[in-house]
């Protein structure tokens, strides 16, 4: 694999487009991970990533800290979850087997997605693939003595060849920063799909007179694909042949830096929106005015 530190990559090995790790080794986001089936999953992964060589990666890291087992998991966007229909599953990668549903083994928190789901959903709509990130699961020593009369508070352990024992709970996602994740996004699909805007954001706009119901017969999608036109200075929003808005500004939202990017890329751009509480919302990369 070709590792940049500040580049997305296709990670053959794992089958990910893979974001790379931030470099300050404090910026690490939690994941919740749930009793039952989800908590089943998760002591699956790490027991497969330790047989596949994972004791060896196990490590204090550089400065100090606790020890950590790096591994790699899929950020998969949830547009199915009832509760938070941005909300993105962490789970195994798809090299241990199984759907991304049966390998899911956490959420995470919806703080961190106010700025980092955007970026995350608009790469797995712009590759087309499997989205990942590095990782770590935090084990700590178990005296093999103890455990014997602590397993019910201990839980599933990791033995190592030399007899040290190690319990584990935690797993934390190594991530950018959210300005330096759209603009490595932006790029990764630019390279692919040129005239591509990435939903990180959105825009209101009321539905063209007749546009919703059409395109409720049409797709049942919660986010769904748009073409932007430019025409005589007007942003029109069609999905296939169906005009669904015409958005104006509003003075403090997208509308003045997406018509340039369109105008920019000849006139027509592709991007995504989707029915929000009655209105239609113009997905978009960048909410700040233009200057």
């Amino acid at each position: 694999m070709r590792t940049v530190q500040d580049s997305i990559t296709f990670d053959e090995e794992s089958g990910l487009t893979l974001i790379p790790p931030v470099k300050e080794q404090k910026f690490a986001l939690g994941v919740s991970i749930w009793d039952g089936p989800a908590e089943d999953a998760f002591h699956a992964f790490v027991r497969q990533e330790v047989v596949s060589g994972g004791l060896a990666r196990i490590r204090r890291p550089p400065g100090g800290g606790d020890t950590v087992l790096p591994v790699t998991v899929q950020l998969v966007p949830r547009p199915d979850n009832d509760y938070n229909p941005k909300t993105v599953s962490v789970a195994a990668p798809p090299g241990h087997g199984g759907t991304d549903h049966e390998r899911h083994f956490g959420y995470t928190y919806d703080r961190n997605l106010v700025s980092l789901g955007g970026p995350i959903r608009g790469l797995a709509h712009a590759t087309g693939r499997p989205v990942g990130c590095h990782a770590h699961v935090e084990p700590y020593e178990v005296d093999p003595e103890e455990y014997t009369g602590r397993k019910a508070d201990v839980g599933p352990v990791i033995t190592t060849s030399r007899n040290r024992m190690y319990g584990y709970h935690r797993l934390r996602l190594l991530m950018p920063w959210w300005e330096d994740l759209q603009r490595m996004s932006v790029a990764y699909a630019r390279a692919s799909d040129p005239g591509l805007i990435l939903p990180f954001t959105g825009h209101w706009a009321p539905w063209h007179p007749g546009a919703r119901q059409e395109l409720a017969a049409r797709t049942a999608d919660h986010l769904f694909p748009i073409t932007l036109r430019v025409e005589d200075g007007r942003l029109l929003v069609y999905h296939q042949d169906l005009q669904l808005a015409c958005p104006w500004p509003s003075g403090r939202d997208f509308f003045a830096r997406t018509l340039a990017r369109v105008q920019e890329l000849g006139g027509t751009a592709t991007a995504h929106a989707e029915d929000y509480e009655g209105s239609l919302k113009v997905c978009v990369e960048d909410s700040s005015p233009l200057t």
